[in-house]
């Protein structure tokens, strides 16, 4: 920046500048001017005004400045079978069809059986003749009754009849066995060889 503009920016902001060529003289009149003028009063703010937004908005949709407004068709049946309305229909049907299908399909049931804590251990020398002497016994006394072998252990599982027959409980009573409460036998024959 030159000499002369430092000195009239220094004038214009009301700081004494020394003044050679006379450019101080015209940035003092201007600040003069500036501060005399007053200034303009804020215009009070407008309440709202829905008669004149709408006429505002009606004169520009005329000069083009916004598009006409598109007026709503009154309701028919023809509409009903529109494209949009026939797609409208398949979303809701295939919906419906969905949900019927979903809440009527079967979930399979899950069988849990009982607690290890009721599972009657027996041990025997020989637990694979044993498991299928007593497998024998309970089937012959009317009882549906199932082996299985699990991690190298002998085991049956039946359900007893309610209330449980004196044959059945004889059954039990000759391998010392107590009658379960909920009619579940689990039954494990660990061996006694080493």
């Amino acid at each position: 920046m030159d000499e002369d503009t430092e000195v009239w920016f220094e004038a214009l902001s009301g700081r004494a500048a020394e003044d050679r060529r006379g450019a101080a003289r015209e940035a003092h009149a201007l600040r003069a001017a500036m501060l005399r003028q007053r200034a303009p009063d804020t215009a009070p703010a407008r309440a709202r005004d829905a008669s004149r937004e709408a006429a505002l908005l009606e004169r520009a949709r005329r000069a083009g400045l916004i598009p006409p407004r598109r007026r709503s068709r009154p309701f028919t049946w023809e509409r009903l079978g529109s494209w949009p309305a026939l797609g409208l229909y398949t979303a809701l049907a295939c919906s419906v069809l969905v949900a019927a299908i979903l809440w009527r399909s079967p979930r399979p049931a899950e069988v849990v059986r009982g607690a290890p804590e009721k599972i009657v251990t027996l041990r025997a020398s020989d637990p694979i003749a044993l498991k299928r002497a007593l497998l024998g016994e309970l089937r012959a006394a009317g009882v549906k009754a199932r082996g299985y072998e699990r991690l190298g252990v002998e085991g049956i599982d039946a359900d007893l009849p309610v209330p449980v027959p004196a044959r059945v409980r004889a059954v039990l009573d000759r391998h010392h066995i107590a009658t379960p409460a909920d009619a579940t036998l689990r039954v494990e024959i660990v061996s006694t060889a080493p």
